[in-house]
């Protein structure tokens, strides 16, 4: 259902008399229009009355509309279609009286005429005239007792006065006031906005109307179909009205430019585009030529009734579009109908409307039933099933973090210990003893890109044509300062991205939503995510695909892989682990592998390091960590391909039951000789006891350190970095970050605007570069989309156009040059190694690869770099 085109029957089909057959009725046979021969030579009905360019607002046009509209009034309103409630037509009688009033505009006394015309108009509605008389009513009024003839004269003069001035909702007075046409407001009263309307229709009036005449027609016609509105709409008190499950449908046969057909349907469409309301009135016109002009253009060229269900389809896709541009034919649908033969003493076949049929519970007696079996439940179970009732709803939102059975979120998160795991189109609950500024800072970058989420529905909205595609960030949160800290910033550059896509405005920039997705602390529930997406996919066709991911490990790679089962590309900003890229043929990564980092560490220390003879490899027992394990082997390898002696020292990562074993392990690393290197391949929280280690033990003279890259969260940390100043230490990065954002490069630039109390003080998002690479993760999408130009936007155009991307195709990123030639991970990626001393921000050491411009820092690529050919 809802409001139906206009749909113009061709030549041979239409019958002599611009009238209406109604239907409204739930089945039956739907009367077939008979050939007629006077509309053949409509063509030159309208001749010499000028009336080629299209319905005129004259005042016969005036007329003529009402006519009609009078006719098509009576029919619905007959009892044939009262089935399930009558149609009352209030503003339509009450706009239609008025114009046929006469009224002598010179008389001082004519307003108060009007007003005593209306009152008794209004009384005789109300007190159903035409069923009761009205001597009968006066007979009962006089027998009845003084008070009740008090307030039988005194109850309908106050209430009607009320109405009047606009005091009661739903009325056709206040509704008159209300309105768009006409200016009603002046003079500012009902009655002197009534007086206006007077005398439009009046017969035989030859003066022209004080009004125009088309925004009289207007008027005329919004009034009823302001009417039909009210008769269809939903509403809890008028259960009855589900019973109507097909709207009304007019047939108007022969209309002309003379018999105000043309004009009608061209009102109605007027009306429609001005005010943008539902109403559910569908009508079938029959006619020699095409309203609303008799004009044929070629994008208007009726199209044969036997492919009615295309052009239905066609129509309905320009609908919206051509309404909000206000043009003449946006409800018109064209069809042409040959002309049909009947043969004399042959009976035509009846065509059968096939509706719906009415829902049971709308029956009346269903209904009754139902409040009766409801009150009865209410009253026996009484205070436990209401308790009942709450503790259910408080176990719904404990399951699903916190939201309401009614926010479609709920449906597509749940509690799972201490995560909230799944998607949702709001900020990420965390669960959880937090730090006050490390969650206030998180959960206002969340905000922030929800914000924007709006800002790109809203941008989408305003200008379809533009590509539009959504993407979904998926990481392990959780209310840990490390974890906290490196989604914040990741989140960072993903609100970067997406900010500057919304400053642009032409047709061809995309823009990209960006929904938020927890897969627990650890990864552990990615599997439950790719579910939750698999089903939002469904409903959802403007997902893409995924970004973001964290840790290195089993679960990452098996939510990897579930999400290529699924169908989604994954782009990875910050694993490194050199085995992911297996998991699925979907995946991609921005970041460099553990290969080339260990290869790049075991050169810089070659080269800064000559006196360094072996390397002691600090790492994870944890197998489950395949970051701490891939890139143990890795450093082992390329380290003993040059020459370097290698022995390792294992340690219980924090969280397990020997979790202070890195702190003891530091103190021992204390007599490493000095030819000798650590390197450390772990996590955050296992640097920062083990640099508690080396403070407890030798922080006057530690050990040569070099970490891997997910030390630089610790780094980038200032309080972290502080800790220890005493202790200096080097460590890989795939990005190089800017003190309080203040580095010339697009995203920095942004950052500043977008969130400048984040990027002074000791926050620094961009610092360790996870912001640079989840900025460039979301560039691949919209680079993907921008490429795909008018081609559909979906998840396997998206994977084409990554997979082209190298060569002469590579881009250029924040982070770096992106070059997949060919594969899943970028040749020859940017990688350096920095180093933090006296805990003051860090400095570049070496870098290896191409970085954007930066004249903050001195990035030059050093002599022995790893250089994979392209």
């Amino acid at each position: 259902g809802g409001q139906g085109p206009n749909a113009g029957p061709g030549p041979g089909s239409a019958s002599p008399a611009a009238g209406g057959s109604v239907l409204d009725r739930a089945a039956g046979a739907i009367p077939s229009p008979r050939a007629g021969e006077s509309d053949a030579r409509e063509s030159d009905s309208g001749a010499g009355r000028g009336l080629d360019s299209g319905p005129s607002t004259e005042p016969a046009t005036l007329e003529a509309v009402g006519s009609v509209l009078v006719r098509i009034a009576r029919e619905l309103s007959a009892g044939v279609n009262g089935r399930y409630g009558k149609h009352e037509f209030r503003r339509f009688e009450l706009v239609y009286w008025l114009m046929n009033q006469r009224l002598d505009g010179a008389d001082p006394e004519s307003a108060a005429t009007l007003l005593t015309r209306l009152r008794e108009r209004d009384l005789r509605r109300r007190s159903g005239d035409d069923l009761l008389p009205r001597e009968v009513l006066d007979t009962a009024t006089e027998t009845a007792p003084w008070w009740v003839r008090v307030v039988v004269r005194l109850v309908p003069s106050f209430l009607f006065r009320a109405k009047l001035r606009g005091l009661v909702p739903g009325s056709e007075y206040r509704w008159l006031l209300r309105q768009p046409y006409l200016a009603p407001h002046d003079p500012g009263t009902f009655i002197g906005f009534a007086e206006r309307l007077t005398s439009a229709l009046v017969p035989g009036r030859n003066a022209e109307p004080r009004e125009d005449t088309g925004q009289l027609a207007k008027l005329l016609v919004n009034a009823f179909l302001e009417d039909v509105r009210r008769t269809y709409r939903r509403s809890w008190w008028r259960l009855r009205s589900a019973r109507r499950t097909v709207y009304p449908v007019v047939l108007l046969d022969g209309i002309r430019r003379d018999n105000g057909g043309y004009a009608l349907l061209k009102i109605i469409n007027d009306v429609r585009n001005d005010t943008g309301a539902f109403d559910p009135l569908v009508i079938i016109s029959g006619s020699v030529k095409v309203p609303p002009d008799a004009e044929t253009t070629a994008e208007r060229e009726p199209a044969p009734v036997s492919q009615a269900g295309h052009a239905y389809e066609m129509w309905t896709r320009k609908l919206a579009t051509d309404s909000r541009a206000r043009r003449p034919t946006a409800w018109f649908l064209p069809l042409k109908v040959p002309a049909v033969t009947v043969v004399r003493g042959e009976v035509p076949p009846t065509a059968t409307l096939s509706v719906r049929a009415a829902p049971i519970w709308s029956r009346t007696s269903v209904l009754a039933l139902v409040v009766v079996m409801l009150l009865a439940s209410v009253a026996t179970v009484g205070y436990r099933h209401v308790r009942g009732i709450v503790v259910a709803d408080e176990q719904w939102r404990h399951e699903h973090c916190g939201f309401d059975r009614d926010n479609p979120d709920a449906h597509t998160v749940q509690r799972i210990g201490d995560d909230c795991v799944g998607v949702t189109t709001g900020p990420v609950p965390l669960f959880g003893k937090a730090d006050d500024k490390d969650i206030a800072r998180f959960n206002r970058v969340q905000n922030l890109i929800v914000e924007q989420n709006r800002r790109v529905l809203d941008a989408h909205r305003e200008n379809p044509d533009r590509p539009y595609a959504t993407v979904v960030y998926v990481s392990a949160m959780g209310t840990a300062r490390e974890a906290l800290a490196s989604n914040t910033a990741r989140l960072v550059g993903v609100a970067a991205r997406q900010s500057r896509l919304l400053e642009r405005t032409d047709s061809d920039e995309p823009l990209i939503r960006v929904l938020l997705s927890n897969a627990g602390v650890a990864m552990q529930h990615g599997e439950v995510v790719a579910a939750k997406l698999a089903s939002l996919l469904e409903r959802d066709k403007s997902i893409v695909g995924v970004l973001g991911m964290a840790l290195s490990s089993k679960p990452t790679r098996d939510t990897i892989a579930e999400l290529g089962e699924v169908g989604l590309p994954v782009v990875a900003a910050t694993l490194s682990d050199d085995e992911m890229p297996t998991a699925s043929r979907m995946y991609f990564q921005v970041s460099p592998t553990n290969d080339r980092q260990a290869q790049v560490a075991a050169r810089h220390v070659r080269a800064a390091h000559p006196d360094k003879r072996a390397v002691v490899i600090v790492h994870s027992d944890n197998e489950a960590d395949s970051y701490a394990a891939n890139l143990r082997a890795d450093v082992a390898l390329h380290f003993g391909e040059l020459g370097f002696g290698v022995r390792e020292e294992p340690y219980r990562p924090v969280g397990s039951e020997q979790g202070a074993e890195a702190r003891r392990l530091g103190q021992r690393l204390c007599d490493v000789p000095d030819d000798e290197v650590v390197f450390f391949a772990g996590r955050p929280a296992d640097f920062g006891k083990l640099m508690d280690g080396l403070s407890a033990g030798c922080k006057s003279d530690p050990p040569s350190l070099l970490a891997g890259d997910d030390v630089a969260r610790y780094a980038a940390d200032d309080t972290l970095r502080g800790q220890h100043p005493e202790i200096p230490f080097e460590y890989v990065s795939f990005a190089i970050g800017a003190q309080g954002c203040n580095a010339a490069t697009e995203m920095h630039q942004t950052l500043r605007k977008l969130i400048p109390e984040d990027c002074e003080g000791d926050g620094n998002p961009s610092l360790d570069g996870h912001a640079a690479l989840t900025y460039d993760a979301l560039y691949l999408f919209v680079h993907a989309m921008t490429q795909l130009g008018r081609i559909p936007v979906s998840p396997g155009h998206i994977w084409k156009e990554m997979s082209d991307i190298g060569g002469a195709k590579a881009l250029s990123g924040e982070s770096g040059v992106l070059d997949f030639g060919g594969g899943q991970v970028p040749i020859d990626k940017f990688t350096a190694v920095l180093r933090v001393a006296d805990g003051a921000s860090p400095t570049v050491l070496a870098s290896c690869g191409d970085y954007p411009n930066r004249k903050d820092i001195d990035l030059r690529r050093a002599s022995w770099c790893p250089v994979t050919p392209r």
